[in-house]
């Protein structure tokens, strides 16, 4: 009895040492401190009042492993997410409280979106459109949009607009928003265009009658001389013929143009469409008349057409009267001489004379190729132009003076006019003029008392008379040509 007391009390011992290894060992992994140590002292209990010790049991459930917590998820942050309030439209040129077809309107649309930014851009689905598509940015809570000059293009009452949230800068929703808005969706019926009425074609289409071209026989006429003018008819297309044209000349308040023969009335007759025909008038100018263009005016009518007018001009120019009046040069030079020659011009016509330039040329000429510049010349001015004339060599120099000028027609005119000088050889300066030898045999007789030298002078004397008397008788030529050119004029 004893010995079975003493292994009762050996088995618990072992039993209360085991339970103590075994918890000390779950709690060392540090998976669980769960008390686990009652319920299993109840089995080791029930094992050893059976007899069983099996150790293998309890071994297991010492070492079994619990399963991790896992780490629990956070919670989502709400989004704001923007929502459409209201709306208004504010009607840009509308005639009732209805949106109609083809008005235009601001569209402000109100939304509640927290503290979101909004950005938002018109869309254009045909129903509504807009000048600009642009993003519209709203900053604050409760904001707004204008969409602005919205137009109502009808077919439907939706009005589309891409909507963008961003918080923080990042962009939190992007949606497309379709608005019904309050419209008229009935268009108004468009105001019918009338029809043109067809107008009648006329049973008869007269051409209509012009001048066609005219000519005087140049590019211009002379004053006081007759001319012939032609003029080309012509007559559009049409369907029937032009019955007794008539042509006729008005010179209106013109002076000094006339027809030198005929009547400033013609006849020309019947005129068929695309037809031409020309008639020609005699005409003159009078001598005294302004140069400058001439306008007369032709009427052209007929019995069963449109009168007409049609104004030509005509060029008129006076005539010419430039010419070189008197050159004086001098007959004899010497050797190394220089001697002086002079042209006189005038213009008597009534044009002025344009661009006049003067050149001396010749043969035996020591300085040819002089030029002068002398301008314009106007009508009834008298002129003049100097050389200087010396000789190459001994001889004769044959030469002449050019004159260049542009008349009133612009053309370039020459005047000429020659001359002739003989060239003597230069005197020995070596010789003595009052050497005995080189004098007169007859002068040395001198009367008694009567010095040499006073004959000198006597010599000197006649030939300064001499001289004066020259250049006096030259002088009253010239006056004497001027006065009889003067005559002229007036004769004229």
């Amino acid at each position: 009895m004893k010995q079975s007391i003493k292994r009762i009390s050996a088995v618990l011992a072992m039993a209360m040492a085991l339970s103590a290894f075994s918890a000390f060992g779950v709690f060392a992994e540090g998976e669980s401190t769960a008390p686990a140590s009652a319920p299993q002292s109840t089995s080791v209990a029930a094992q050893a009042e059976n007899g069983s010790t099996s150790s293998s049991t309890s071994t297991s459930n010492s070492t079994s492993e619990t399963t991790p917590t896992p780490v629990p998820t956070p919670e989502p942050t709400e989004v704001p997410v923007a929502q459409v309030g209201s709306y208004d439209i504010s009607l840009v040129d509308g005639r009732d409280n209805l949106w109609d077809w083809d008005e235009r309107a601001n569209v402000t649309i109100h939304f509640t979106n927290g503290e979101t930014v909004i950005s938002a851009r018109l869309v254009n689905n045909g129903t509504f459109a807009a000048d600009n598509y642009g993003t519209v940015d709203v900053p604050a809570s409760g904001g707004s949009i204008t969409f602005s000059n919205v137009r109502y293009n009808g077919g439907g009452n939706i009005l589309q607009f891409e909507l963008t949230t961003t918080t923080a800068g990042v962009v939190t929703q992007s949606i497309t928003i379709a608005q019904c808005m309050d419209v008229n969706p009935n268009p108004p019926e468009p105001t019918p265009t009338p029809e043109p009425v067809p107008t009648e074609k006329p049973e008869y289409d007269y051409p209509k009658i012009l001048v066609k071209d005219f000519s005087f026989g140049g590019n211009s006429v002379e004053a006081g001389k007759e001319f012939t003018l032609e003029l080309t008819l012509f007559t559009t297309s049409g369907n029937a013929n032009l019955q007794d044209v008539m042509v006729g000349l008005n010179f209106g308040e013109l002076k000094g143009v006339s027809l030198a023969s005929g009547s400033m009335n013609t006849y020309v007759g019947e005129m068929a469409p695309n037809t031409t025909k020309t008639i020609s008038y005699k005409m003159i100018t009078d001598a005294t008349i302004e140069p400058g263009a001439i306008s007369i005016n032709v009427n052209l009518t007929s019995k069963n057409g449109e009168a007409a007018t049609a104004p030509i001009s005509i060029p008129v120019t006076q005539p010419e009267r430039f010419d070189i009046t008197n050159m004086e040069a001098p007959e004899t030079i010497m050797m190394g001489e220089e001697g002086y020659l002079s042209v006189t011009f005038v213009n008597k016509g009534k044009s002025a004379i344009n661009n006049l330039s003067a050149e001396i040329q010749g043969e035996n000429l020591a300085n040819p190729g002089q030029s002068q510049f002398l301008g314009n010349i106007a009508a009834g001015t008298e002129n003049s132009v100097d050389f200087s004339v010396m000789a190459a060599a001994e001889g004769t120099i044959n030469g002449k003076v050019i004159l260049s000028y542009e008349d009133a027609k612009g053309e370039v005119k020459t005047l000429e006019k020659e001359f002739s000088c003989t060239v003597e050889p230069m005197m020995d300066m070596s010789i003595d003029p009052m050497d005995p030898g080189m004098m007169d045999p007859t002068m040395t007789e001198t009367a008694p008392g009567m010095p040499i030298w006073g004959w000198a002078l006597i010599v000197v004397g006649v030939v300064a008379v001499v001289v004066v008397v020259v250049v006096v008788v030259k002088k009253k030529q010239k006056a004497k040509k001027l006065a009889q050119l003067e005559d002229e004029d007036e004769d004229i």
